[in-house]
């Protein structure tokens, strides 16, 4: 087609005034192929996956999940690859192995910003950090229930106060990668109930359930890129999401669309006059039955109705059968915001969490809508920590390590609180 285009222009060109008759008949015969493609149903298709594969490399490490992803096609087949593309930097953000990096997905700032700008952006990276605490998630609201309604109204709360999503584990480790002037968010999910992840089939396979948590999730993130869709999910042993069938691709796929498994102890078992022996068996146990489903080393322990060993012997690292396993942070039941990664007030043996019920996201939420200063709000940079003035001696060098110390003056008439410490 391009070809005979350009001999027909040639031609009108070498004779002069053919050229408008064979314009007209092109454009005739372009418009008379676009009526036949779009009666024939192909035009949609084609716009369709077009679109589908610009929202999925607009989100970073967004979705497009299908039969690419979760069907043991490999660590390199991600979200994102959905070209057939392969190899290193096939997908955004590969590393030289053509591995996904979850790392950086937002890109950072080009150069530090200037007092002025941290405090129009209200930058505090020694602010609290909400760490949201769900169960199950069903079209129905109770206790430990979340309604799939009001999980996607919590989604979109979160979004427009301004929260993007991190890993439990970046929390942790304090790699808080996300936009400058947007505050991190935690979500997690306790149990592996049908209702945080279910599979249905479809044209390209097994695909998350629209209507799960995960499913919601993803396609939230899909239209709202900068959110992301980071979550950590605490299992037990045996029956994680209610069918053995599927535990292996469920958990693989969590892990290849960004998200992660955390340890909920073996039989969920509470803890609280449990002996160091039994401590270790029920997190070494849950910790080797996932490494050796999908190659992966929980990091994190959220404990099992908040009940709390007498011992803190074996919490954080122990071997059980032979086998080390090493948390992070042990995660509580829900309490209030937890504190700065970066705080001589975080403690990794308690980590708060709060809890996914509508009194508490609105106390909570409500917070630090009343004391916007109490929030940790990113610089957008991985490698500083920025706080303002007068407050540098509330963070922990252990915890800061090589990154740079940033304060910067807030303006005078800046008010909401002396909460930076916190």
């Amino acid at each position: 087609m391009t070809r005979t285009r350009r001999q027909r222009k040639s031609t009108a060109t070498r004779q002069g005034k053919r050229w408008p008759r064979v314009l007209t008949g092109l454009c005739l015969v372009a418009l008379l192929g676009a009526f036949a493609l779009h009666s024939s149903g192909y035009a949609g298709a084609l716009f369709s996956g077009i679109k589908g594969r610009l929202e999925a490399r607009i989100s970073g490490n967004g979705p497009g999940y299908g039969h690419d992803i979760g069907r043991g096609s490999g660590p390199d087949s991600t979200t994102g690859n959905i070209t057939g593309e392969t190899g290193p930097g096939a997908n955004p953000g590969d590393d030289e192995q053509g591995h996904p990096s979850f790392e950086e997905p937002y890109g950072e700032p080009e150069a530090p910003m200037d007092d002025d700008e941290l405090a129009r952006l209200s930058v505090n990276e020694l602010g609290k950090v909400p760490i949201i605490m769900y169960h199950d998630v069903q079209d129905y609201e109770a206790e430990w229930v979340r309604s799939r309604s009001n999980f996607r109204n919590d989604l979109e709360r979160f979004y427009d106060l301004g929260y993007s999503l991190v890993l439990l584990s970046d929390y942790l480790d304090g790699n808080i990668n996300v936009p400058a002037g947007r505050a991190p968010l935690v979500l997690t999910f306790d149990d592996g109930t049908r209702g945080q992840f279910r599979m249905i089939e479809s044209d390209e396979g097994l695909i998350p359930d629209p209507d799960c948590a995960v499913g919601i999730l993803l396609e939230f993130s899909r239209t709202h890129p900068e959110f992301g869709h980071a979550a950590t999910f605490f299992v037990n042993s045996g029956n994680p999401f209610g069918d053995p069938s599927e535990v292996e691709e469920k958990f693989k796929f969590l892990l290849e669309n960004g998200m992660e498994i955390g340890n909920h102890t073996r039989s969920h078992e509470n803890l609280a006059y449990a002996s160091p022996e039994v401590v270790a068996r029920e997190i070494g146990s849950l910790a080797n039955e996932v490494r050796a489903i999908c190659g992966y080393d929980t990091v994190s322990l959220a404990l099992p109705y908040g009940g709390y060993p007498r011992s803190t012997e074996n919490l954080l690292t122990g071997t059980w059968d032979g086998e080390r396993y090493e948390n992070k942070g042990i995660l509580l039941v829900g309490a209030e915001p937890a504190p700065s990664p970066f705080s001589k007030k975080f403690n990794p043996l308690a980590v708060p969490r709060i809890r996914g019920s509508q009194e508490e996201l609105d106390k909570w939420l409500g917070e630090f809508e009343k004391y916007p200063n109490g929030r940790f709000v990113s610089d957008g940079r991985s490698d500083t920590v920025t706080v303002s003035e007068g407050f540098e001696e509330n963070l922990d060098p252990d915890r800061v390590g090589d990154r740079t110390v940033r304060a910067y003056a807030l303006p005078a008439s800046t008010g909401g609180g002396d909460t930076q410490s916190e």
